[in-house]
């Protein structure tokens, strides 16, 4: 940092600014989560049978899984996609969202993903604005240390 002081302090302002930012989108992306889950419920349910399909990347094997809703009902849908977590396996337990009125239409509960990525996302936001801070605090100091006294 030596003869720039400066640019090191608009460094640190603009490190700070960008993690303000990522923390800022984070919360509206968390806040919009909520908004789209909002009056889903939750279940318990089993994979009970792996089906090939084909797509234009090939063939993918996706479960179809069965759960009971708080009704009673004993439900069953095929995921659109294979989750990206553990490999699946027939009676595979699984975490399912649905909507009361039409639990048919349910998808597989990837609220473990969401908060990893909410968490990852915080800590990072956290850990520019601190560098930042930090980069500029150490700027002000530095420049001040060196400046003539009138």
């Amino acid at each position: 940092m030596p003869g720039y002081p400066l640019r090191a302090a608009f460094s640190g302002v603009l490190l700070f600014v960008i993690g303000l930012g990522l923390a800022g989108g984070m919360l509206r992306i968390n806040q919009q989560d909520q908004e789209r889950l909002r009056g889903w419920s939750r279940a318990d349910g089993t994979v009970i049978e792996l089906l090939k399909r084909r797509t234009a990347e090939g063939d993918v094997t996706v479960p179809l899984i069965a759960f009971t809703a708080l009704s009673g009902e004993r439900v069953s849908f095929t995921s659109a996609t294979k989750t990206t977590g553990a490999p699946l396996y027939i009676n595979a337990p699984i975490k399912v969202l649905y909507r009361l009125e039409n639990p048919q239409e349910a998808l597989i509960d990837t609220s473990s993903r969401r908060w990893t990525r909410n968490a990852l996302a915080g800590a990072a936001a956290v850990l520019l604005m601190a560098l930042g801070g930090y980069v500029a605090w150490y700027a002000s100091r530095w420049q001040n240390n060196i400046a003539p006294s009138a």
